[in-house]
């Protein structure tokens, strides 16, 4: 009896290790994952019924890192939208800078909330939600400096803050605009613009397109 219960702890450690390793197999955002949740879900079950907790804690913790690995997958995929602002006086942008004035403020202390006519405005949304804001002022045909890329504090630290970077990108780009600059702000955004490859040039973070 004692060879056979320790035979069943193999298998059963076995069974955890492969439901922990399978984990991070599946592929987040592929068809399907909802039946390995499923089939995880019925060793839970299965662990709790033979008083095999460490089999139902690893499955578990299997579920957990699939849907994790999911919803990170998601995040880093969400779609955003840039919507180009040609009314300044436009009452719902008007409400955003109001709203997130005392944060914009901490990481744009020059910004003085003047949106002149010859500048380019852009909210940028994922899923119906207003995630940042652009405000530019043209310079000239090719170049722009930036005011502020503002983006907001529950999505800062997201997966969604690279998308939000590159679709600047691809508006600006779009636009035909090949240089754009922003002088040094906040410590914290100054380290930020370093991160996405902003070069510091006579003391003016400047990027170039090709």
């Amino acid at each position: 009896m004692e060879m056979v219960n320790t035979y069943l702890t193999i298998f059963y450690g076995f069974i955890a290790l492969v439901l922990v390793a399978g984990s991070f197999l599946v592929k987040p955002g592929a068809k399907g994952w909802q039946y390995a949740l499923l089939a995880i879900a019925g060793f839970v079950v299965g662990g709790l019924i033979i008083s095999c907790y460490f089999l139902a804690c690893a499955a578990i913790f299997a579920g957990a890192v699939i849907i994790f690995r999911h919803r990170r997958h998601r995040e880093k995929n969400r779609t955003v939208e840039v919507i180009l602002m040609s009314d300044h006086d436009d009452q719902y942008l008007q409400r955003f800078l109001d709203y997130y004035q005392g944060d914009i403020r901490k990481y744009f202390p020059r910004f003085d909330f003047k949106i002149e006519e010859e500048y380019l405005v852009a909210l940028l949304c994922s899923r119906m939600e207003t995630v940042g804001l652009m405000i530019a002022e043209i310079k000239d045909a090719e170049t722009l400096r930036i005011c502020i890329d503002y983006m907001t504090p529950k999505y800062r630290n997201s997966q969604l803050a690279k998308t939000f970077y590159l679709c600047e990108l691809r508006c600006v780009d779009f636009l035909g605009y090949r240089h754009l600059y922003i002088e040094p702000q906040s410590r914290a955004h100054n380290n930020y613009l370093e991160r996405v490859g902003f070069k510091l040039v006579d003391g003016k973070y400047v990027i170039r397109f090709k």
